[in-house]
């Protein structure tokens, strides 16, 4: 997959810095979250609370050391060196088929997380209201423990999302929120998982893989091609699922606060804070995608940022001034096919 010298091309100086200005302006916020998520798991988890014996020799989970390295690897390739990379070379045109398996798989894995953790505790015995962690060998404390490790190990197969974005040169969808969101989650997934593998905590896991499902299959159908556009009028919807997603994850973490319940609150209060950053960005994205769009084309989607789909109708873009990225187009027809750009920038969230 990796382009050969003759995919090169000349693109004029000012776009690639206007291009690589505006993703470079999400690399700072990659790192610095997932150091901040990092130094929180050290000082007020570590340090309070002892590790689940149980996966000692397991992949990644000695140090949570590689996993911030991994992520800090994966915010430098995204939002630095691989849109240098990719600078002088036309995109990629044959990601379809790698996009449909990626997302096919994605549909599949996550609906399989949704299913264990759910029979590993909440869709059988946990209680909604407090449910304390079982660190024992019960088949169903194995079942979520695996399930939970399962689930962080799916944030780092969920970098794929962005490097398809860097492969097909779609910038303007690494957006603040994409990049954050993907940085973050391998970190703290891995104090979670470590030191609280089950109860309270995991019904963020159970409802984000059911979250997952529903928005790889758009994913999966759009990028199937036009026939099957029209049936994605629900893009809208996704957004709405996935806010309500977090308000849930919100109130379960707060209503601890007035019941007596031995369950860590160092592990709720970060997953709360969490949510609560989540739904500011997505509400963010949610009032410039669709409250404005009767001025903005709908032309995103979001996978913690946008739509993955290279099937999109064709936009010409205007040469700008150094810095500025534009995006969107009128439903004017202009040519060939191709729809008049409008002088509009891309929001940073």
């Amino acid at each position: 997959m990796t382009p050969s010298s003759g995919s090169l091309m000349p693109i004029p100086q000012h776009d690639i810095t206007g291009v690589l200005s505006t993703v470079n302006g999400s690399t700072k916020w990659g790192i610095f979250i997932s150091f901040f998520n990092l130094v929180y798991g050290y000082l007020l988890v570590a340090s309070q609370l002892r590790p689940d014996p149980r996966q000692d020799s397991w992949l990644l989970m000695r140090s949570p050391l590689p996993t911030y390295v991994l992520s800090v690897a994966y915010v430098v390739g995204v939002t630095w060196l691989g849109p240098r990379l990719m600078a002088y070379r036309k995109p990629m045109e044959s990601l379809r088929p790698f996009m449909v398996v990626y997302n096919a798989f994605q549909v599949v894995f996550s609906f399989w997380l949704m299913y264990e953790s759910g029979m590993g505790g909440w869709l059988t015995s946990y209680d909604i209201r407090c449910q304390p962690c079982d660190f024992s060998d019960s088949p169903e404390a194995l079942r979520m423990l695996h399930a939970t490790y399962w689930y962080y190990f799916s944030k780092f197969v969920d970098f794929l999302d962005t490097v398809f974005f860097v492969l097909g040169k779609k910038y303007e969808h690494i957006s603040l929120l994409h990049v954050v969101h993907h940085s973050l989650m391998p970190v703290s997934m891995w104090f979670g998982v470590r030191y609280q593998p089950g109860g309270h905590s995991t019904l963020m896991g159970f409802l984000n893989s059911f979250v997952h499902t529903v928005m790889y299959l758009y994913y999966l159908l759009a990028a199937l091609g036009p026939r099957v556009r029209p049936y994605l009028w629900w893009k809208k919807y996704l957004t709405t699922l996935q806010m309500l997603q977090f308000i849930a994850i919100m109130i379960h973490s707060v209503q601890l606060a007035f019941i007596e319940c031995k369950v860590p609150t160092q592990i709720t209060w970060w997953v709360c804070g969490n949510a609560c950053m989540f739904l500011v960005l997505f509400a963010s994205f949610y009032q410039q995608a669709y409250i404005r769009e009767m001025t903005t084309p709908r032309h995103m989607d979001l996978i913690g940022g946008f739509n993955q789909s290279s099937n999109v109708s064709r936009v010409t873009r205007l040469e700008v001034p150094r810095g500025d990225i534009l995006t969107g187009c009128r439903r004017k027809m202009c040519g060939e096919g191709q729809f008049c750009p409008r002088m509009r920038p891309t929001p940073v969230d």
